[in-house]
């Protein structure tokens, strides 16, 4: 969260896919105040928690609200939610059906999906943040060309059921770095991008913005390791 708040005061608007209760679009609003902030949630239950939140904190003039899913595709998805029957509010969900271990039980609905491509957002973006269980290659795949024009750095989460080859591809192809971001330091593969169990947060960095985000890492005291070797 430091490592994303350091990057938010960059000029651009802030991209929040899979806002949840808008913890991220919040802290934007608040770190980087009058920045444009777009926040996309189809989860109702977190969807009503977000517009909550960004009332409570009276920055409705700031930060809009979509409730589609973000994928590589348009029209309609089925949206997988854990099972509910544990009594807490669940706001995790996700357009892969495999996200979760197949034998917990699970409901779902439909939900609308768009590109971020198909929106035709005008720039400059500084920063996209993307945390939607899995299918963040799907999104990186629907965004490509609002990326390539952008340059933002992109905070993408990796899972281990997260389709890590398409994202290697994804970063190849837009002279993007990928940097697995642990507590202590941010970790380049060279040209793999690897599933951590201490670092599901990952950093793509156009090799343009690098030196920002050496300057963001030592801000935050973390140390920038590059490999040229899978580790």
């Amino acid at each position: 969260m430091l490592m994303m708040a350091s990057i938010i005061r960059v000029e651009g608007a802030f991209i929040d896919v899979g806002a949840n209760t808008g913890l991220y679009s919040v802290m934007a609003a608040i770190i980087a105040p009058g920045r444009p902030i777009l926040a996309f949630e189809p989860l109702p239950l977190a969807l009503a928690a977000l517009r909550r939140n960004i009332a409570a904190n009276n920055i409705q003039n700031v930060v809009t609200v979509d409730d589609s899913a973000l994928s590589n595709r348009l029209g309609k998805a089925t949206l997988h939610i854990p099972d509910p029957s544990h009594g807490l509010i669940e706001t995790s969900a996700s357009l892969e059906a495999d996200f979760k271990p197949r034998d917990l039980a699970s409901t779902s609905l439909e939900v609308n999906v768009t590109t971020l491509d198909s929106l035709d957002i005008q720039g400059p973006i500084g920063v996209i943040k993307v945390d939607i269980e899995g299918h963040e290659h799907a999104f990186l795949e629907g965004a490509r060309n609002t990326i390539s024009r952008e340059r933002p750095i992109v905070f993408i989460e990796l899972l281990q059921s997260g389709q890590s080859h398409r994202i290697r591809h994804f970063v190849r192809d837009t002279n993007y770095l990928d940097f697995r971001l642990r507590p202590d330091m941010a970790i380049h593969d060279g040209g793999e991008v690897l599933h951590d169990p201490q670092a599901w947060n990952h950093a793509l960095v156009p090799v343009e913005r690098l030196q920002k985000f050496q300057e963001a890492c030592n801000s935050c005291g973390l140390a920038m390791l590059r490999r040229f070797t899978p580790s």
